[in-house]
């Protein structure tokens, strides 16, 4: 098959490590695969196989009036619908509800082979304005609509009047071996609470932060790193030096290779306020860490379940999730019960069982045939 691949950028985060796998494995099982970023591509932060083709139109940019808005639209548009033209695909996925909207506009006669993916819960508030009035007629002529949860799914259905197709994000099994993995540092005792996600007000890290200053003096060994990049990095810097742990808590920035870093943590916390379905927390879970996760409102209680393989603490809830970091920071045995039973996510959401749920909706969804689901086996997503 000819698959077209569009998203806003590659410059970090879930969707975008997702998106990265899917065309590695499409076109390492066969498909000529084109991935279409909106952005220019210079800070891609994901590697792709060298036989995707890889355009980035460079298109984004800040519109200061509702009339530059249109126009950087507009010029968008032309900019998709002529790498459409080029690429003539037999299918277009796209991520992102924006990103979805104007791939819609620009597929034309293409439209019925468009798969589009919201890739965080909608809520109440999903889109705005002209792009809610816009998404709820083209969802409803896309070729398919796509969620990574059931209640996300229930929740587009309900806004944009459209049946919705769940498939959530795979884990890369390589690593869920059990192998032990040596402490990152700062002696024998030293122990990590690792936390990942980009530096935004919605991954709560300010919380986590606070949490774990009501608890850091009563473990002197144990360190907290928050592993991302984003907008909220200064003011996450003030509050750790307001709270006197420029020594315990650090910000790492973007790493390419989080798992290795989850391999050597002691503990991981998902302190979101919001989710879609959170990778960071499924590949900490394949590592067979202990998790605490917020139980925010999609994503989290999908794979945790409360007490036998991680620990839920009710959203935003500062005090709970200090009590929760105390309790396990201080059992070992515990962490390594819940860590056992974290580990079965390799199997409920391993490379074949997705990406075989990926291709039976392109053979459902098209006239070309999709790659049998077996052939996933050999790739890793």
């Amino acid at each position: 098959m000819k698959l077209l691949l569009v998203i806003p950028s590659l410059d970090g985060g879930g969707a975008e490590r997702v998106m990265t796998a899917l065309a590695n494995a499409w076109v390492n099982d066969g498909h000529a695969v084109t991935l279409v970023t909106l952005a220019a591509g210079l800070d891609d932060k994901y590697k792709l196989d060298a036989a995707v083709r890889r355009v980035a139109l460079d298109v984004t940019g800040h519109s200061a009036t509702a009339m530059d808005a249109i126009g950087h639209n507009l010029i968008r548009i032309r900019a998709l619908r002529r790498e459409i033209h080029l690429a003539e695909p037999d299918a277009i996925i796209s991520f992102l509800t924006r990103t979805n909207v104007l791939v819609l506009i620009a597929a034309g006669k293409w439209r019925a082979r468009v798969i589009v993916s919201e890739r965080s819960a909608p809520g109440a508030r999903w889109v705005g304005g002209v792009w809610r009035a816009l998404a709820r007629p083209l969802y409803r002529r896309a070729a398919a609509v796509v969620a990574q949860t059931r209640r996300c799914a229930d929740q587009l259905e309900a806004l944009a009047g459209c049946t919705v197709e769940v498939i959530p994000n795979p884990v890369a099994p390589a690593s869920c071996d059990g192998a032990a993995i040596a402490p990152a540092g700062g002696g024998e005792d030293a122990k990590t609470v690792l936390a990942v996600g980009r530096l935004v007000p919605k991954k709560g890290f300010d919380l986590l932060i606070a949490a774990f200053a009501q608890v850091a003096q009563r473990h002197p060994s144990w360190q907290l790193e928050i592993v991302g990049e984003g907008r909220s990095r200064h003011s996450l810097v003030r509050a750790i030096r307001h709270h006197g742990l420029a020594d315990r808590i650090a910000l790492p920035g973007f790493d390419r290779n989080v798992r290795e870093r989850m391999k050597r943590a002691d503990l991981f916390v998902l302190p979101s306020l919001i989710e879609g379905f959170p990778n960071a927390l499924l590949e900490a879970m394949a590592e067979g860490k202990a998790c605490i996760s917020f139980d925010c409102e999609m994503g989290p209680r999908e794979l945790i379940t409360h007490g036998e393989n991680g620990w839920l603490v009710s959203t935003g809830d500062t005090r709970g999730l200090a009590v929760a970091l105390d309790m396990l920071m201080q059992d070992d045995a515990l962490r390594a019960e819940l860590g056992a039973r974290a580990r079965e996510v390799c199997d409920l959401y391993s490379t074949s069982a997705i990406l075989g749920q990926w291709n039976r909706l392109l053979a459902r969804t098209t006239t070309a045939p999709a790659s049998h689901p077996t052939a996933a086996a050999r790739h890793t997503v």
